[in-house]
């Protein structure tokens, strides 16, 4: 039904607008008298220039003279667009295009930057055409309860049926239309045919009462007496008379239409609750008020005992002033009620008592009354005067002066001393320290500015009135507490204390809304909480948290938050607590005012002690509602104890010991998938914030630091990966260039090639083994390729250069024997001349050990050892050169090479190498032990290598027993080892543990030279101090030495011999004294 009447639909043009359409092709000449034909010579005119590809054609004209047509009367109308509804019979309904379009205003000339009034039109039809009234309905709660009864209904049926009492056209506002009737009805005349306005209506279904939709009608007609219109239901066919808050024309704004309908809603409601406020008033009142006894006061009763009118009016009076007098007192028990126990009158929502206070109105008895109170002589004029007389607003200034002090105070009750609205979360301590700040402001506000403005106000004011009832000049105390100037200053203390009280009573509810009411969901929880939702979804929500916390992982292996929950307890109670207490010591404006009078320096005004009470109650609710608060944010904290041991993690002990491992490539792909789900799974579990009640907790630092941790682990792993597999890589390449490096090296020998031949045999085998394992290193690679991993240039070429490395091996292979046939001729030739070469060096050998037999000078020891020792090195390399050259005859196939020669050369060389190595040696020995510090000398080493190369000189005097020469020579060295035997006993005596200082004094007294010893003294400084003359002296010394240590040490020994006797004998006695049985 909606579609089929959519009235953004048909929209068609009349025929009789396409009459004259064929009138172009006659033209009137102004002057002709007849018509006539255009010759065909001549050119034809053309006033519109001729469409691109089409060739200009030639039309004849006719000229007919005007006062020669025939008056003909063509009925031309108006262009007209339509909408076109159909009803469910079929039925055609048409509407002019006017009875839709909104009504615009506009100047005549168009504002900049708006748009033309066509333009507008068309743009708010089409936005009115896209609403859904009923959707919109919907929204703004208007639903059939709400808009039922109708007057119909209200009319007919009975006022128990529907959940209100009165139909909302009752409270309708006529202020919302936007065209009176007479107006909408020419919307819809064209020519001299009236139209019916299309509507959408709340129309009964079928005329049933108890069923109304919004249904599309046609609007026919209106009854000015009734206010009442008439509409044509195109769902059934049926009329109805309905009052104009129940249809909406299609030309209306929806959304206008439905503020409409709220605004009526809502004075519907203020009439429900008046009339069952009136209700209640009625039954608390007295049934017979006539027969009740009231309290008279003394000035009405004056008055109507002196007016002249009948007992019955004054009792009338009197009852009518008790009656209101009592209802006034029944609707303010009835608000203290409701104010008190809101919960138990539900219906009464922010009332007002105001509105429901008696007020004047017209009735049938009313100009009877008016005589009565006009016979009782109250002159009005009189009764003012005497008001203001006694009034203290008796001039104009009194009442200026309260009032600016009321816009002052006024001005105090919108402040407040907390901040109860932030742009967005804060932490502990930036919330604390702006209450601080801005409570110091208010404070130093109320201290000092807020005294002194009503001062000014007050002074500006008064100080003008000159002398009078407001003099502020008084210097008098019993004149100031006559005068109304003292009451006036007296009302100005009340009204501070009260805006005071209204201050300090919205700041504490108001902070404690603001920090309460977020935590009211905490306060059934107990103590062992858990937290039973997950990470994302909270279970304490709020639109506005206060406070901003962040939630991280400590060293210490806990979960923590960047403000200790436990904190937030006493910080804020101190806060509520100090802010409040900083508005106390407001002074009064009493001396500031009356400055020719003194008064006391502490006069205050009452702050915080009017709002004690509520202050016990507010601060008792902070503090059990933050101290459950701590509950959920423990209870949220340990579900994150999952994630300590990852978080804390070393990457690089763990990339360590990962690398230590040496896992297959399919661990390795399975570590890293699982550090990408996991990865994936913090992503997804955690959140970047969450709200638990008054708390924003910022969970983001956390979670991003995992996931970079996760993001690095994997790039490790991958780097430990590709590392790994460069070191294979470089591996396998060495072997290869190993392999190929030997079998492609130029031979530098016999030995060498020979050497390459039998490791060429196994390079197959090799190659197969390196084949195997570059396999075994394409399949490892497999692992980054499935990650889609980029090697770099250098490890890439690696690769392949390692893959083409086997086939390059068995290529040089291949070529290997064929060279080495040539190499085995060439060093062939080369062997023969070496062979050669080496009997020629025998020779000469030879010659040069026959030699040594004329060496026999024991002066040139040293240098004859020189030259055994180069002729030696020399036999060593010609051995070398003997063994090689008989293993290449071996590998020539050829002959044995005879090595007798060069053993006899050995054999008769060896003596000559002993003696004179002998002699050398010894001569070593002599001047290292005269030259070295004698207390670093080894004796005993020193002893053991005489007598060996005494051993070794007297062998050599055997073998050379038939040369005397040389025999002489080994002769001589043993004479000097006898010799040097002495020293060494006298550098044995200076060495012996009992010389002492005294003992070197006693030899400097025998040499008469005077020796210092030192640690690094050497014998060679004895000898120069002629030692050597006093060998047995010295001997003589040591002995002494000897002995006297030996005195010594036997002396000790008898001494503590002696000590321990008188030591045991002592503890006998003490035994004995114990044992004893005589003394009891």
């Amino acid at each position: 039904m909606d579609s089929e009447y959519d009235y953004g639909g048909e929209l068609g043009t009349d025929d009789p607008s396409e009459v004259g359409s064929d009138r172009d092709s006659i033209t009137f000449g102004p002057s002709d008298n007849a018509p006539r034909f255009k010759q065909e010579g001549e050119k034809a005119i053309c006033i519109m220039p001729p469409r691109p590809g089409t060739a200009i054609m030639n039309y004849q004209e006719l000229y007919i003279p005007r006062h020669q047509l025939t008056d003909v009367f063509y009925p031309i109308q108006e262009a007209q667009r339509w909408l076109t509804l159909v009803d469910k019979m079929g039925k055609t309904h048409r509407f002019p295009l006017p009875t839709i379009l909104p009504k615009v205003i506009q100047t005549r000339f168009v504002p900049k930057r708006h748009l033309p009034k066509d333009v507008e039109v068309d743009r708010r039809r089409r936005q009115y055409q896209k609403i859904n009234l009923l959707a919109e309905l919907a929204a703004a709660g208007l639903t059939d309860d709400v808009l039922q009864p109708t007057e119909e209904q209200y009319n007919v049926m009975s006022e128990f049926a529907f959940p209100h009492k009165f139909p909302l056209s009752f409270f309708d506002d006529s202020n919302f239309d936007i065209n009176s009737p007479a107006a909408w009805f020419e919307l819809g005349v064209v020519g001299n045919d009236h139209y019916p306005l299309p509507a959408r209506a709340y129309l009964p279904l079928n005329r049933s009462l108890l069923n109304c939709q919004w249904v599309m009608a046609a609007v026919t007609a209106h009854n000015e007496e009734t206010d009442m219109w008439t509409l044509l239901s195109l769902e059934d066919g049926c009329t109805y008379t309905v009052p104009k808050l129940q249809f909406m024309f299609m030309a209306e704004d929806p959304h206008k239409y439905i503020k409409r309908l709220q605004a009526a809603v809502h004075e519907r409601h203020k009439g429900e609750q008046l009339m069952l406020m009136e209700l209640i008033s009625d039954c608390v009142l007295h049934e017979d008020i006539e027969s009740t006894v009231f309290y008279s006061f003394k000035p009405i009763e004056a008055i109507l005992q002196a007016a002249k009118v009948s007992e019955q009016c004054k009792r009338r009076l009197r009852s009518e002033v008790n009656l209101v007098f009592e209802r006034l007192m029944a609707l303010y028990e009835l608000e203290q009620y409701i104010l008190k126990m809101p919960k138990e009158f539900p219906q009464f929502v922010n009332i007002n008592l105001k509105e429901f206070l008696p007020r004047s109105f017209a009735v049938d008895v009313s100009a009877k009354e008016r005589e009565e109170l006009q016979a009782l002589g109250i002159t009005m004029k009189t009764k003012r005067y005497e008001f203001l007389k006694a009034s203290i607003f008796y001039c104009g200034g009194g009442i200026e002066a309260m009032a600016g002090v009321a816009g002052q105070c006024q001005y105090i009750e919108t402040l407040s001393i907390f901040i109860c609205s932030f742009s967005k979360p804060l932490a502990l301590v930036d919330f604390l320290q702006a209450q601080e700040a801005h409570s110091d402001n208010v404070a130093t506000y109320l201290k000092v500015y807020w005294p002194q403005q009503l001062t000014s106000v007050i002074t500006v004011v008064l100080r003008a009135l000159g002398k009078g009832w407001l003099d502020i000049s008084l210097n008098t105390w019993t004149v100031y507490l006559m005068c109304k100037i003292s009451r006036f200053i007296l009302q100005v203390k009340f009204r501070m204390q009260e805006s005071m009280e209204v201050l300090l009573e919205t700041s504490l509810r108001n902070f404690s809304h603001f920090v309460c009411d977020p935590c009211l969901q905490f306060l059934e929880l107990k103590p062992s909480y858990k937290w039973t939702s997950n990470y994302i979804d909270t279970e304490f929500p709020f639109p506005k948290p206060v406070f901003a916390l962040t939630l991280g992982i400590n060293e210490d292996r806990k979960v923590f938050y960047s403000t200790d929950p436990e904190e937030f307890q006493p910080a804020l109670m101190e806060i509520f607590k100090k802010c409040l207490e900083k508005s106390a010591g407001v002074r009064m404006i009493d001396a500031a005012v009356m400055s020719f009078l003194k008064f006391a320096p502490n006069l205050y005004i009452l702050t915080v002690e009017l709002i004690e009470d509520k202050y016990l109650v507010e601060n008792e609710l902070i503090k059990k509602c933050y101290s459950q608060a701590t509950l959920p944010l423990k209870a949220y904290a340990r579900m994150y104890e999952r994630f300590i041991d990852f978080y804390l993690m070393n990457i690089n002990s763990y990339m360590s010991a990962y690398a230590a491992a040496r896992k297959p490539s399919s661990e390795v792909k399975r570590d890293i998938l699982e550090h990408k789900r996991l990865k994936e799974e913090v992503r997804t579990i955690l959140p970047a914030f969450i709200t638990i009640g008054p708390y924003y907790i910022n969970v983001d630092i956390m979670k991003q630091f995992m996931i970079k941790k996760r993001i690095d682990i994997v790039r490790r792993i991958f780097e430990y990966y590709v590392d790994r597999m460069y070191e294979t890589n470089e591996g396998l390449l060495d072997r290869c260039l190993e392999v190929y490096r030997r079998i492609n090296e130029r031979p530098i020998s016999i030995e060498h090639l020979f050497e390459i031949r039998d490791f060429g045999a196994t390079v197959p085998d090799v190659v197969d083994q390196l084949r195997a394992d570059i396999q075994i290193m394409w399949l490892e690679y497999d692992l980054l390729d499935s990650f889609f991993y980029n090697l770099s240039d250098f490890q890439f070429a690696m690769k392949w250069n390692v893959y083409a490395w086997p086939h390059q091996i068995l290529v040089r292979l291949s070529t290997l024997k064929d060279e080495q046939k040539i190499d085995i001729e060439e060093f062939l030739r080369l062997h023969g001349s070496e062979c050669q070469a080496f009997e020629e060096r025998l020779e000469s050998l030879n010659d040069e050990v026959q030699a040594y037999s004329l060496a026999f000078n024991p002066n040139r020891a040293q240098e004859t050892s020189v030259d055994i020792k180069k002729t030696w090195a020399l036999i060593k390399e010609l051995e070398k050169v003997s063994k090689t050259l008989q293993y290449r005859q071996e590998l020539f196939e050829l002959e044995p090479l005879s090595v007798e020669f060069l053993e006899s050369i050995i054999e008769s060389f060896t003596p000559y190498k002993n003696l004179w190595y002998a002699c050398a040696n010894f001569l070593k020995l002599e001047e290292a032990t005269l030259g070295n510090p004698i207390a670093q000398l080894d004796l005993e080493d020193v002893w053991q290598n005489m007598m060996k190369l005494m051993e070794e000189l007297n062998e050599s005097m055997d073998i050379f027993a038939e040369k005397q020469e040389i025999s002489d020579v080994a002769k001589t060295f043993i004479e000097k080892i006898e010799e040097f035997i002495p020293v060494y006993n006298s550098i044995r005596d200076l060495r012996n543990e009992n010389w002492m200082y005294i003992h070197w004094m006693e030899l400097s007294q025998v040499t008469g030279q005077d020796i210092k010893y030192t640690v690094s003294m050497n014998y060679q400084y004895l000898i120069r101090k002629g030692i050597l003359d006093f060998l047995p002296d010295v001997h003589f010394i040591s002995q002494k030495a000897n002995n006297e240590a030996e005195e010594i040490r036997q002396a000790i020994e008898e001494e503590e011999k002696r000590k321990q006797a008188e030591l045991d004998a002592l503890f006998m006695r003490k035994q004995l004294r114990k044992c004893r049985r005589d003394i009891l």
